[in-house]
This record gives C-alpha cells, sequence and structure tokens, in this order.
C-alpha cells in the first residue's frame, strides 16, 4: 500500500496518496508493524513537505521516530527530522520578517525541540519576544 501511495504521489494525486497511507498505517497499527507504521509516516512527511507544511511534515517524521526500532531507517528519519526542523527554522524567520508573528511563532515552537544547543538559545529568546509582543507571555 505504502508503494502503492508513492505511485500516486508521482502522479500528483495527494489527497489519495494520503487517504492510502491512512488506510496502510492502519492495517500496521493493528499488525502491530511498527517499522511499517516508521516506513509510511516518512513518506507522509514527505508528502508533507511536497503539500508545502512544514509543521505537519515534523509531526509525521516525529511518529516515524517513535515507531522505527534502532534501525538504520530510524537514523535516516531522524537526520530527516533534523532537515525538516531548519527548513521550519527558516520559514519561521522569513514569516516573522513579513510581520506574520504568530506564524512565526508556530513555526518556532515546533522546531524548538529538534535544534541543537547553539540554535535552541536564541529561537527560545525569539519565542519568549513574540509571545511578549502577541500579549501570550
Amino acid at each position: 500500500m505504502n508503494n502503492a501511495a508513492v505511485e500516486l504521489i508521482r502522479k500528483q494525486d495527494y489527497d489519495e496518496a494520503e487517504k492510502m497511507f491512512e488506510s496502510a498505517e492502519s492495517t500496521c497499527r493493528i499488525f502491530q508493524y511498527n517499522e511499517g507504521i516508521g516506513m509510511i509516516r516518512t513518506s507522509m512527511a514527505n508528502l508533507s513537505v511536497i503539500r508545502g507544511n512544514i509543521a505537519e511534515a515534523l509531526t509525521h517524521i516525529e511518529v516515524a521516530i517513535e515507531s522505527y526500532p534502532q534501525c538504520k531507517e530510524k537514523d535516516e528519519a531522524c537526520a530527516l527530522c533534523r532537515k525538516l526542523a531548519l527548513i521550519a527554522l527558516d520559514i519561521g524567520m522569513k514569516k516573522e520578517n513579513a510581520g506574520d508573528l504568530a506564524g512565526a511563532l508556530e513555526l518556532f515552537e515546533r522546531t524548538l525541540p529538534h535544534l541543537n544547543e547553539k540554535r535552541a538559545v536564541p529561537v527560545a529568546n525569539e519565542i519568549r519576544k513574540i509571545k511578549a509582543h502577541l500579549g501570550r507571555a
């Protein structure tokens, strides 16, 4: 089912691909096939990137990481998560510069758990500043 959904993505039939991924994940959950869930959620993360929804992609890849046993695929999912976090951070900075503070805040908060300390400290400070500006402190 995962491969068929990937083929639907190639045909740009994203809605049907998403439905097929969801069905495949349900089947994997019934059989407690965690590695399959990880594979499906990694594919769903990629679909979310294609659709331009990086925050959603992060959610999918987090589930993939939790689902995989310690294996090569888990390491690859962790690497993808780090890349997605950096993309989300970049988009968040662009949103902030464009005046979309709420959008920036959402991405910064989603990104923060995936950043190394060097990046996490200034992002946490920026989150505090935006929250104060928006009256959410």
